[in-house]
C-alpha cells in the first residue's frame, strides 16, 4: 500500500507540532517532567501503602478470618457427621438389643404361659380325682346307711312276722338269734347278687 502525504503516523504528527524529537513531551530530560514523575511515583507508593494498610490488610484479615471460620465449620460438620454416624451406630445397637430383649419376653412369656396352662390343668385334674374319691366316699357312706337301714327293716319285718306266725311274743334273746339268722341269710343273698 501506498501512503498519500497526509497519511503520516500519528506520532510523528505530534512530534512536528511541538518542534521535533528534542521537544517531544517523552523527553525526561527537563526539570518538569522529572518533578511530575516524581510526584506521581510518590502518590503511587503513598496509594499503594494506604490501599495496603486500610483496603488490602483488612480484606486479606477479612479473607483469612473467613478462611478460618470455614475450616472450623468444616471441622465441627466433621465432628457432628461424626458424632451423628456414633448416634446411628448405637441406636441400630439399642434398637437390636431391644428387638432381642423383646423376643426373649414373648419366648418367656410364651413358656410362662404353658406352664401356667399345665399348672391349671394339674390343679383342675388334681380338684376332680378328689371330688370323684369324695363321691365314692359318700356314696359307700349311703350304701352302707342303706344297708344298715335294711337290715334294721329286716330285723323289725322278721321279728313282726315271727311273732305273728308263733302267735306269741319272743324275747329279746329269741329275737336276737332269729334277727342273726335273718341278717346271716341277707348278707348270703347280696353276696351272690
Amino acid at each position: 500500500m501506498r501512503r498519500k502525504e497526509g497519511d503520516e503516523p500519528m506520532w510523528f504528527l505530534l512530534a512536528q507540532e511541538h518542534g521535533g524529537p528534542e521537544e517531544s513531551p517523552l523527553n525526561l530530560t527537563s526539570h518538569a517532567n522529572v518533578a511530575a514523575a516524581v510526584w506521581a511515583w510518590c502518590i503511587f507508593i503513598v496509594l499503594v501503602v494506604l490501599l495496603w494498610k486500610l483496603a488490602w490488610g483488612p480484606i486479606a484479615a477479612g479473607l483469612s478470618g473467613r478462611a478460618q471460620r470455614i475450616a472450623d465449620s468444616l471441622k465441627r460438620a466433621e465432628g457432628v457427621e461424626k458424632a451423628a454416624r456414633e448416634l446411628t451406630e448405637t441406636n441400630k445397637a439399642l434398637m437390636a438389643k431391644a428387638q432381642a430383649e423383646a423376643q426373649q419376653l414373648v419366648v418367656e412369656a410364651r413358656s410362662a404361659a404353658a406352664a401356667a396352662a399345665a399348672d391349671m390343668l394339674a390343679k383342675a385334674s388334681q380338684e376332680i380325682e378328689d371330688q370323684r374319691q369324695r363321691h365314692a366316699r359318700e356314696m359307700q357312706l349311703v350304701i352302707d346307711k342303706a344297708r344298715a337301714d335294711m337290715r334294721r327293716d329286716a330285723v323289725e319285718l322278721t321279728i313282726a312276722a315271727t311273732a305273728k306266725l308263733i302267735g306269741r311274743s319272743m324275747t329279746d334273746a329269741d329275737s336276737r338269734r332269729l334277727a342273726t339268722e335273718a341278717l346271716s341269710d341277707a348278707e348270703r343273698v347280696a353276696s351272690d347278687n
